[in-house]
């Protein structure tokens, strides 16, 4: 990553951010981070991203500046500073430097970072072919935790199950939780269809409630598609007759393979490329604003 960041009120080039050793999102994870999508110099659902992470901070009361308009002229200037028109943004908060130990005493000079980033990594080839992948034996979500339904600065398990994903040469990993119900994949929402019905599992699963996922649920209401929300067993992936996977950069991924079994006809669905057109004119608006 290079170019112009803001960090903590300044413009500054990226290879100069200084984060002091005893920040709290470097020691402990102690923060949250948003992935913004842009294209063509636009953010798209930079609302919805920031009222998750203002949530999240809450929650984890984490001191951050709520305004919202602050954050558009941040990202404006980013995007226009680093001549940025197709890519992303990475927003970072850290709860900052605090007193030594696990709880946050005196931790009131939070950190916020946007960094931006040019490249995508998904092509329009990858779509035509749709992404495998394979089921994670080697971690479980915890939907008890309530850090499985935030994006925070510690992504361990994602990690750990992304490698496992990788060494089984597969393009995405799925998650199951303590339960062995299917939770997500480790970067990735995910929907199965069968009977032209759109199951995804409940936010009870220990999933991030993705933006992306949201999205794609109300473009799926508006399109008369049924849509349940529930436990899946890992098994409704091998009788279904497609799948797919969401996030803010893949958008909408049609899952073709899982564990070397074939999910359908092993080839991207009507209703996955349905709803990525859809998905697609939401940007044309953006971009026509």
């Amino acid at each position: 990553m290079e170019g112009i960041c803001y960090f903590n009120g300044n413009y500054i080039n990226s290879e100069e951010v200084m984060i002091s050793a005893s920040d709290r999102g470097f020691l402990y994870g102690d923060g949250l981070f948003e992935t913004l999508r842009v294209y063509q110099g636009k953010v798209f659902l930079a609302e919805q991203h920031l009222t998750r992470l203002f949530r999240a901070s809450s929650l984890l009361q984490i001191p951050i500046d709520k305004d919202m308009k602050k954050y558009d002229e941040i990202f404006k200037k980013v995007i226009r500073m680093n001549q940025l028109g197709e890519g992303f943004l990475r927003l970072s908060l850290s709860r900052g430097v605090g007193k030594r130990g696990l709880l946050p005493q005196d931790s009131t000079n939070s950190v916020v970072i946007v960094v931006p980033n040019f490249t995508i990594p998904y092509s329009e080839e990858t779509y035509l072919k749709g992404f495998t992948a394979v089921i994670i034996n080697n971690t479980r979500r915890n939907p008890f935790s309530p850090l499985s339904k935030l994006k925070t600065l510690n992504y361990l398990d994602n990690i750990i199950a992304k490698m496992e994903a990788e060494e089984r040469k597969a393009e995405e990993g799925l998650l199951l939780n303590v339960f062995g119900n299917l939770s997500g994949g480790t970067v990735s929402n995910l929907f199965i269809i069968k009977n032209r019905i759109l199951f995804t599992p409940t936010l009870n699963c220990g999933i991030l409630n993705g933006i992306t996922r949201q999205r794609v649920i109300e473009l799926a209401a508006r399109k008369n598609i049924e849509i349940k929300e529930k436990s899946l067993n890992p098994n409704r992936l091998f009788d279904a007759q497609e799948a797919f996977l969401t996030n803010s950069l893949m958008e909408i991924m049609p899952l073709v393979q899982v564990d070397g079994n074939l999910v359908g006809n092993g080839e991207p669905g009507p209703i996955a490329r349905l709803l990525r057109s859809e998905y697609k004119k939401s940007i044309v608006n953006l971009r026509s604003v």
